[in-house]
């Protein structure tokens, strides 16, 4: 059906099965010497299972102060070549292809990585906020050498070639662009000088590898910084590398201080395949097959990108990372039972700052493959599930994938909790996926759903199963304040769900977190005065802080949304809401509507009533602890082990 996407094409001498590509990603799973684990292996080995036609390894350091991570792999000494042969060797027993990303950090090094940083020029850097030296000629030379010497590792490891990294505002990228590059010796100033050190590390993994094994070169082709480059001298660099003699392209963009919107890894806000016309117009230029990165999550649309010549291979990295098993599902036509990636953040990009490494929110297995996999039992249990919510349906999905009988009962007509009402928000439709694949999944695991069903003390008597799996949610949180319960005062979810129609007039929303403000952004589609008022000094404290939140608070600006920090409400009537401000002040908001977004709170009326008829009881997710899915997957995931 997708004959585009699988026909296997050539990059330099080496055959790639399909043109479905794993992009190197941090995942922080290697020690902090730069040696691969199992752990590392086994989560690369879990893609090739799923049929990547190529994995690119994240971005080994050519040096160990080089790094910018402080749990990556290297190639900086012969030591390292015999755990990655093992790595090697276990991707191509599953017929896929791999190459070894290799880097310098530069400038790009994050504060708590040891050793020395190095940049073009000391200019520090707005994210990792490290303060560079500005690199000798000398060092430079070093670095050359460096990569030449890693790259011959890679090789002597079993690699089927190396990427040399030149995007997203490492060092060869630094001294490419005019961002950071403010040298006027042979390294800086013009096009040629600006170029020559890659250049001459091409040359340098040249002499060490031969020009029968592939390189290839990652490169923004708009780093979307004031002074950075841009579309026009990026065609003249990817002619130049293809003059070289480069044999693959890998298009991407943006560098760690981007603007919003347009980030390195791009958010759910994103625009889809944003990077295609620049792609398509440098595979016109180049002889040289191109990769095409970023915000790519749908097999379908990768194969019509192809099929129109936007590039010849696509980059799949956050999808890779919610489902390794996305082209071997494709291949079988299973577009139902893929875990597509919803841009969130919480555990790809976070988690690398976090001791656990990367995880996912969809797929909470991932990098944990080589401790937790999934075993079916020789001892089959009848498992009680209350609640569909994603811990709800991780647990029943994980349960059944081991052998169990389950049955998951909900109360509501829906299945997905308190998650379903996250797709109604502005730009997050792609969050139904996450429910709509696990039922699908569930559904083909033969796991039973009672619809409509409140579970009670004598339902649980009556059912008498073996284990329950409590994941009842949580409740909004309504505090004791005046007028709480008043007619014209809703929760986000009467919103969202379209329960009530708001009457028109002033709207005032209580509670300036992630709900409540893509609340306020929501109803200002069709209220033109919305007023967000929140206790702490500033909204979305809990938002990550990459182009999700800068993005998100542009939106805001534009809706002329008001936002008052500082206040506490104390009290709501017909005609306004009050609030006590910074000072102590009473102050009155004029309005017609409040939405009460105050936060949630666990809720778990069954434990005590479950034990008393089953030894083997369990709570997971915001039942536990009102949170975000993340940890309710993950808890849903881990509970059902236990079985």
């Amino acid at each position: 059906m997708y004959m585009s996407l699988f026909e296997p094409k050539r990059i330099g001498n080496c055959e790639i099965p399909n043109r479905l590509v794993v992009p190197a990603m941090v995942s922080q799973t290697c020690t902090d010497d730069g040696f691969v684990t199992d752990r590392y292996i086994k989560y690369h080995e879990e893609k090739a299972k799923g049929g990547w036609g190529l994995i690119i390894t994240e971005d080994y350091g050519v040096t160990k102060d080089g790094r910018g991570y402080d749990h990556i792999p290297g190639f900086w000494k012969d030591e390292q070549i015999e755990g990655n042969k093992k790595l090697t060797e276990t991707v191509h027993k599953h017929g896929s292809k791999i190459f070894c990303q290799i880097y310098y950090a530069g400038k790009q090094k994050m504060f708590n990585v040891p050793g020395e940083v190095l940049a073009p020029s000391a200019i520090k850097d707005p994210a990792a906020m490290s303060k560079p030296r500005e690199m000798t000629v000398e060092e430079i030379h070093e670095v050359v050498k460096a990569f030449g010497d890693a790259a011959k590792r890679a090789k002597l490891s079993g690699f089927d070639g190396v990427e040399i990294h030149a995007a997203h505002g490492y060092l060869i990228a630094q001294f490419l662009s005019g961002f950071v590059n403010k040298r006027n010796d042979e390294y800086g100033g013009c096009f040629d000088n600006r170029v020559r050190i890659l250049d001459e590390i091409y040359h340098s993994i040249r002499e060490n590898v031969g020009y029968d094994f592939p390189v290839i070169v990652r490169m923004s082709v708009n780093e979307y910084v004031t002074g950075g480059r841009t579309e026009a001298e990026s065609y003249e660099l990817a002619r130049h590398l293809d003059e070289l003699g480069i044999d693959a392209i890998n298009v991407s963009n943006g560098v760690y201080a981007s603007s919003p919107n347009h980030e390195v890894i791009s958010s759910t806000y994103a625009d889809n395949a944003l990077n295609m016309d620049t792609c398509e117009q440098i595979k016109k230029l180049v002889s040289c097959p191109v990769l095409l990165a970023n915000k790519i999550n749908d097999p379908k649309m990768a194969d019509t990108l192809i099929k129109m010549g936007k590039a010849d291979f696509i980059d799949m990295g956050r999808g890779s990372i919610a489902d390794p098993y996305l082209p071997k599902k494709t291949k079988e036509g299973k577009f139902d039972e893929i875990n597509y990636c919803i841009g969130c953040f919480q555990g790809c990009v976070l988690g690398i700052f976090s001791p656990g490494g990367m995880t996912c929110l969809v797929n909470p297995q991932v990098t944990r493959e080589y401790k937790d996999s999934i075993v079916k039992t020789n001892n089959p249990k009848n498992v009680m599930i209350v609640g569909s919510g994603p811990a709800g349906l991780m647990a029943a999905r994980t349960a059944a994938q081991e052998g169990h009988h389950v049955t998951v009962y909900e109360k509501d007509s829906h299945l997905g909790g308190a998650f379903r009402s996250a797709a109604y928000l502005m730009g997050k439709g792609v969050l139904s996926t996450v429910i709509s694949s696990y039922r699908q999944q569930c559904i083909n695991l033969n796991v039973n759903f009672k619809m409509n069903s409140e579970v009670n003390e004598e339902l649980i008597k009556e059912v008498n199963p073996d284990a329950i799996i409590l994941a009842t949610g949580s409740l909004p949180l309504m505090p004791n304040i005046s007028g709480i319960d008043n007619q014209n005062v809703f929760t986000a979810e009467d919103v969202l769900y379209g329960n009530v129609d708001l009457p028109e007039g002033d709207v005032v929303v209580c509670g300036g977190g992630e709900v409540g403000c893509e609340t306020a952004e929501f109803i200002a589609q069709t209220h033109h005065k919305v007023t967000v008022v929140e206790m702490k000094p500033a909204v979305l404290t809990e938002m990550i802080g990459t182009n999700n939140l800068g993005g998100f608070m542009q939106r805001l600006q534009q809706q002329q949304i008001q936002i008052i920090t500082n206040a506490t409400v104390t009290s709501i009537n017909e005609k306004s809401v009050s609030h006590k401000d910074i000072n102590g002040n009473i102050v009155d908001i004029p309005t017609t509507t409040v939405i009460s977004a105050f936060g949630y709170k666990a809720y778990n009326p069954l434990e005590e009533i479950a034990k008393k008829y089953c030894d083997e009881v369990y709570v997971a997710g915001s039942a536990v602890k009102a949170g975000n899915a993340l940890v309710a997957t993950k808890e849903g995931f881990e509970v059902a082990l236990k079985l």
